[in-house]
C-alpha cells in the first residue's frame, strides 16, 4: 500500500504546483469542486479493493 501512496503522491504533486486561486474555490485550487466526484469514486474503489483483499 505504501507504494501506491508514493505513486499517487508523485502523480498528484505536479498538479498541485499549478493550483491557482479564483472563482470562490476551496483554498488555492478552485477546480476542486469539479474533481470532487471523481476523487470520491477513486476513494470508494480503493476502499473496496482494500476490503476485498482483507476478506479473502
Amino acid at each position: 500500500m505504501s507504494k501506491f501512496l508514493l505513486l499517487a503522491t508523485t502523480l498528484l504533486t505536479p498538479t498541485l504546483a499549478f493550483a491557482h486561486e479564483g472563482h470562490g474555490g476551496i483554498g488555492l485550487f478552485h477546480h476542486f469542486m469539479d474533481m470532487a466526484p471523481a476523487l470520491a469514486l477513486v476513494a470508494v474503489i480503493g476502499a473496496g479493493v482494500v476490503w476485498a483483499k482483507n476478506h479473502k
